[in-house]
């Protein structure tokens, strides 16, 4: 499990308690708070356009490119994605391959082109982490990544 950027995994448990080391159930529990009242629930094409899913990835996929949601965890390109707030807290999750946002690269610079066209606020803080509990860190920590490297 990757844990990058300037959040450890046991502060980002403090307000996640599903991304702590040892979690039974983490995947169901990540899958739970994402989908019971999501801020906004994305797809981001490979070239960093981004498409509104509003309430579900699988009945509204980018039109004609429905396919991609037999090709996981790659999308044919694409990322998915879901952003939910609990007491203030912004989680991103990313259902993408482990790897795809720990460095810099298309991926990552697919990744903030369409969190920049996000129709709600974004914190600076928000944590950023994959389907499987990898953590990339803050928001800023992703540009600076970017940036860096």
């Amino acid at each position: 499990m990757i844990t990058t950027g300037s959040i450890t995994r046991d502060a980002a448990a403090g307000d996640f308690p599903f991304l702590a080391a040892r979690y039974p159930g983490r995947r169901r529990a990540l899958k739970e708070f994402t989908h019971r009242d999501p801020d906004f629930v994305f797809w981001i094409y490979p070239d960093g356009k981004l498409h509104d899913a509003k309430d579900s990835h699988l009945r509204n996929t980018p039109r004609g490119f429905e396919y991609i949601l037999d090709d996981e965890p790659d999308y044919g390109g694409f990322l998915r994605g879901r952003v939910a707030t609990s007491f203030g807290r912004q989680l991103i999750v990313v259902y993408c391959r482990a790897e795809a946002l720990a460095s810099a690269g298309p991926q990552l610079d697919q990744f903030l082109r369409g969190i920049d066209a996000l129709p709600i606020a974004i914190q600076s803080d928000a944590l950023v982490v994959s389907d499987n509990a990898d953590i990339y860190g803050t928001i800023i920590d992703l540009y600076w990544r970017a940036d860096r490297e």
